[in-house]
């Protein structure tokens, strides 16, 4: 169920965040409210989407019998290097991913891998992503606190890596390797020994 006025709140709060207003699209899912995708650009060539929406419900896991009013509240941000809006489209599969867990039950948490099992965009070898903590601190509501999770775009083959070895390990192979996480035309990285 909509919450507006929740909804309201975290707008503001991302937009003082990052200094503008942002850009909007909006996309619509059966039995669902429509989510937002706002796009900030902290700094000329790159966006910054953040979901809006997702946080009108506590997420609450595909197995509960109850829907918790309790459970967490959260938005998913994809920052990106995209000096051409070559990616431009990649806002909808954000959409997407902030629906999960209205339509599926999914509860976003860090370390979570998310594949989609085809490209995020065209363009892209990223087929989903890796759900960690973001640099925006939790932002405080009458409902509750919402947490902003970022995604990490990530290869199938990254994905599967991790969903073995852990998310800690994968973003500690990230940062080994010197991958640029804002690249979505990058290849996997090399996860041998």
């Amino acid at each position: 169920m909509s919450n507006p006025a929740l909804l309201a709140f975290v707008d503001d709060a991302l937009s003082d965040h990052f200094g503008h207003r942002p850009a909007r699209a909006s996309v619509s899912f059966l039995g669902v409210d429509p989510i937002e995708i706002l796009r900030f650009e902290p700094i000329p060539g790159e966006r910054a989407y953040v979901s809006l929406g997702m946080s009108s419900s506590p997420m609450t896991g595909a197995d509960a019998l109850v829907v918790s009013s309790e459970g967490p509240r959260a938005e998913l941000m994809l920052h990106v290097r995209d000096e051409g809006d070559r990616f431009a489209d990649i806002w909808r599969r954000l959409a997407l991913l902030a629906a999960s867990p209205a339509v599926e039950g999914v509860v976003y948490k860090p370390d979570v891998t998310v594949d989609l099992g085809e490209p995020l965009v065209d363009g892209t070898a990223c087929t989903g992503g890796l759900v960690v903590g973001s640099a925006l601190a939790p932002i405080d509501t009458a409902d509750g606190p919402v947490t902003v999770f970022q995604l990490v775009p990530a290869t199938q083959t990254e994905l599967a890596w991790a969903r073995v070895r852990g998310g800690p390990a994968l973003r500690e192979r990230w940062t080994d390797k010197g991958t640029d996480l804002l690249d979505l035309a990058r290849k996997s990285v090399d996860l041998g020994s």
